[in-house]
């Protein structure tokens, strides 16, 4: 396969169109339809702890999803001291995955992870089929304590509650802003402001990843995708699968 994916030196692979599509390309070719996650990171010992660190905490998070976040956490950050802001945790198993990593990779970054904790807040009725509670059974102290027994205090920090609560302070505090969004918060209107609220402070080239556009239940979140990243900033995606990846700001084309 390409080997290239593997090499931070070599990124960006092939730009056009502001994105590196070359990575996107492998990545989602090589994933999609060469078990690139069983074979290739098969042997790779930080991933295969990372992935185990999530199950055992419990995750939604597909494998090849994992995967797609450790290739661009570990090869294709601009930055890799960079910190990731994820929305949307859950039980916080790909936090848990990530924050591993970089524990691993021994990098200086940690995970923001972004949550209420308690269950979705109010919802679109049109165009979310999400409600208001849903993915409340988080076991948020179990989570807690998984933190503290991994020692990833240094990798991992939880920010409880709604994002247009708590988002704007960890952007106040931070001298640095983030070099990966993870975008799993599944509905329509928390996803168009936590984009816009995180823009000003993206580095050059920094990755937004988002999980749910692509999924039937999640119409809600596809629309914020489109009228905001593509109608409105004119991005065009780096990946398709297993995440709709895009690059801001754009790569400046060879």
């Amino acid at each position: 396969m390409e080997k290239s994916i593997y090499d931070a030196s070599s990124y960006p692979i092939q730009v056009s169109n502001g994105r590196d599509i070359g990575a996107g390309h492998t990545r989602g070719c090589w994933l999609e339809f060469s078990d690139l996650a069983n074979k290739d990171l098969g042997s790779d010992p930080i991933f295969q702890r990372a992935l185990r660190a999530a199950t055992a905490r419990g995750t939604l998070v597909s494998t090849n999803k994992l995967a797609n976040l450790y290739l661009i956490l570990r090869y294709a950050m601009p930055d890799p001291q960079a910190h990731v802001f994820e929305f949307g945790s859950y039980m916080g198993g790909s936090a848990v995955f990530m924050a591993t990593a970089l524990k691993l990779l021994k990098r200086g970054s940690r995970v923001f992870a972004f949550d209420t904790f308690e269950g979705m807040p109010e919802t679109d009725p049109v165009r979310d089929l999400h409600r208001q509670g849903d993915f409340a059974d988080t076991k948020f102290d179990g989570l807690l304590s998984y933190i503290r027994d991994n020692e990833l205090q240094m990798h991992l920090s939880l920010v409880k509650g709604r994002f247009d609560e708590t988002l704007p302070g960890v952007l106040a505090e931070q001298s640095q802003g983030p070099g990966l969004l993870h975008v799993d918060c599944d509905i329509y209107e928390p996803i168009k402001y936590v984009i816009r609220a995180c823009l000003p402070h993206l580095g050059p080239g920094s990755h937004i990843v988002f999980d749910d556009p692509l999924h039937g239940s999640c119409l809600g979140a596809f629309d914020a995708v489109q009228e905001l990243l593509i109608r409105e900033l004119n991005l065009t995606a780096e990946q398709a699968y297993p995440h709709l990846v895009f690059r801001y700001p754009s790569l400046p084309d060879a």
